[in-house]
C-alpha cells in the first residue's frame, strides 16, 4: 500500500513538473519561407547585419540586444556548419519589432433557465504586445532574398543577463531550424 502511495505522488509530481515547464516555456511561434528557385544547399559562407532601413523597437532593438542577436546568429549558424567570413556568400540580416495588440473574450452566460436566474454576456478585453524576431537570408551577389523566418508571439522579459541570451540563442536556433545544414565540403583547404 505505500509503495502504491509513494508511485502516486511521484507521477503526480511529474505532471505538476511538466505543467510547470509547459507554463514557463516563452510561447513564441516560429515559421518560415523560402524561394524553391534556389538551391539553398549550395552556399557555405556567412555574415550578420541588423536589416537596413528598418526603424527597430528601441527595447528589443537596442545595441545590447543587436549584439546579442548577432552573436546568437554567427552561433547557430557555425554550429550548422557555416563559416563566418567578410566576404559571404549569404548576408543574414535580423530585425524586430513589438506590436500592441488586444484580445477579447467572451463568456455566454444563457441558459435555459435564463428566464428565472437571468443571464447575458460577460466580454472582457486582455491588451498585450507581440514581438516579432525576423531573419531575412539574402544572396550576396544578388542581394536577393532567398529566405525568411520568423518567431512572433508573448515575450515575457527574462531577469537575468543569462537568461536573455539563452533566450535569444533558444529563439534563433528555432527560426533557423529549417534552414539547411551546410554542405560536407565547407571547410576546404585555402
Amino acid at each position: 500500500m505505500k509503495s502504491i502511495v509513494k508511485v502516486t505522488k511521484s507521477i503526480a509530481m511529474m505532471v505538476v513538473a511538466g505543467i510547470m515547464m509547459v507554463a514557463c516555456s516563452q510561447a513564441l511561434q516560429t515559421s518560415y519561407d523560402y524561394d524553391s528557385s534556389v538551391n539553398l544547399k549550395q552556399f557555405k559562407t556567412f555574415n550578420v547585419e541588423p536589416e537596413r532601413n528598418n526603424e527597430q523597437d528601441p527595447l528589443l532593438g537596442s545595441e545590447l540586444n543587436k549584439r546579442r542577436l548577432k552573436d546568437a546568429v554567427v552561433e547557430v549558424m557555425q554550429a550548422k556548419g557555416y563559416k563566418l567570413d567578410n566576404n559571404p556568400e549569404i548576408v543574414v540580416r535580423f530585425m524586430t519589432d513589438v506590436k500592441d495588440r488586444q484580445q477579447v473574450r467572451s463568456n455566454n452566460m444563457y441558459s435555459p433557465y435564463m428566464w428565472w436566474y437571468g443571464g447575458g454576456n460577460n466580454i472582457s478585453t486582455y491588451n498585450y504586445q507581440e514581438s516579432r524576431f525576423i531573419l531575412n537570408i539574402y544572396q550576396r551577389n544578388s542581394d536577393k532574398m532567398i529566405w525568411q523566418g520568423w518567431a512572433s508571439g508573448k515575450v515575457k522579459a527574462p531577469t537575468k543577463k543569462d537568461d536573455r541570451e539563452t533566450m535569444v540563442k533558444n529563439t534563433m536556433a528555432d527560426i533557423l531550424r529549417t534552414f539547411p545544414q551546410a554542405t560536407l565540403d565547407t571547410y576546404s583547404s585555402k
